[in-house]
């Protein structure tokens, strides 16, 4: 039996529901809750493996959306809690210290947090709880060398920032400029935040191109923001096939972008494996076989001359 619900606006439902799904639950059944910060195609992608593999295990899920609101997420999962759920995995909405918080709940229940890191020091997560993703000192910088080797490592580059707070948004930005200070030739003439989004990237790109900022590397700290600005691109009557550009997390979209030409980099955040291993870590906490604090989930650089190996 499986019951899947998004509903990042109504906290009473939030509180509610897993309390209905509890009552309803076969003896036999297991309860997954889970907390997600937002919704975008990288987020729901995790969720929909974590959803389907619970699915094909028999057991109960219930999914709900926090809109970026920590305090609301916070609710959400102290819901789950008094419902009795079994283990609750969380892609968090909080910065670090708001995490802490989060962190209390291992002493009554498993926690596997995805893809956000929680703390800075995994080493020091609670028992209990487990940290699932990938390193991102690997992403910015798979993208970054891949980016500049194209461009002779020479040329003004222009950044797309994720969410300002995120830890992988920090830490991409941090590979992009640690390997442009490896090339002198190499120049960052603008960055600025997009929050991960397609639509805010276009506008910043859009500004920059009416601006008449010279730029030949646009790079992202994410597909969807790269996506952003190749429209913008587009739309301001530039070929994209003129720029060197790079993304991360091998979305199905950026992937047929690079297939029709106009893009150059992406690397895969492998967001399937993340919510297939997110599950099967919260039943080894389950059953207390679970004995690592962090499970890796290495990222892979993706271009055109081994597409066809990450295309269904």
């Amino acid at each position: 039996m499986k019951t899947s619900v998004f509903c990042s606006t109504f906290l009473l439902r939030a509180v509610l529901v897993p309390l209905f799904l509890l009552l309803s639950l076969p003896a036999h059944a297991v309860f997954i809750a889970v907390s997600v910060s937002a919704e975008d195609n990288f987020r729901n992608l995790i969720t929909s493996n974590i959803e389907a593999t619970v699915d094909r295990k028999g057991d109960e899920i219930y999914i709900d959306a926090a809109s970026g609101d920590f305090d609301l997420q916070y609710k959400q999962i102290k819901s789950y809690v008094e419902a009795g759920a079994d283990a609750v995995i969380i892609l968090s909405a909080g910065n670090q210290d708001q995490n802490q918080k989060l962190l209390e709940f291992a002493k009554q229940v498993p926690l596997v947090f995805v893809n956000v890191e929680p703390i800075a020091d995994l080493s020091k997560m609670p028992p209990n709880s487990v940290y699932v993703g990938s390193n991102e000192e690997q992403s910015g910088t798979l993208e970054m060398e891949e980016l500049a080797r194209l461009a002779g490592y020479k040329g003004n580059v222009a950044l797309l920032i994720g969410e300002p707070n995120h830890p992988a948004a920090k830490m991409r930005t941090l590979d992009v400029k640690n390997v442009m200070a490896k090339y002198p030739e190499m120049t960052l003439v603008k960055s600025e935040t997009a929050n991960w989004a397609r639509n805010q990237a276009y506008k910043v790109v859009s500004g920059w191109i009416k601006e008449n900022l010279d730029f030949k590397v646009l790079v992202a700290n994410n597909d969807e923001m790269i996506l952003g600005g190749i429209m913008a691109l587009r739309d301001a009557g530039k070929d994209p096939k003129n720029y060197y550009t790079g993304g991360v997390d091998a979305t199905p979209d950026a992937l047929r972008e690079m297939q029709a030409g106009n893009l150059d980099v992406t690397v895969l955040q492998d967001a399937v494996t993340q919510g297939i291993t997110a599950v099967d870590v919260a039943y080894r906490l389950i059953n207390g076989t679970q004995t690592e604090k962090t499970v890796w989930i290495p990222f892979r650089l993706v271009t055109p001359d081994n597409l066809e190996n990450f295309i269904k």
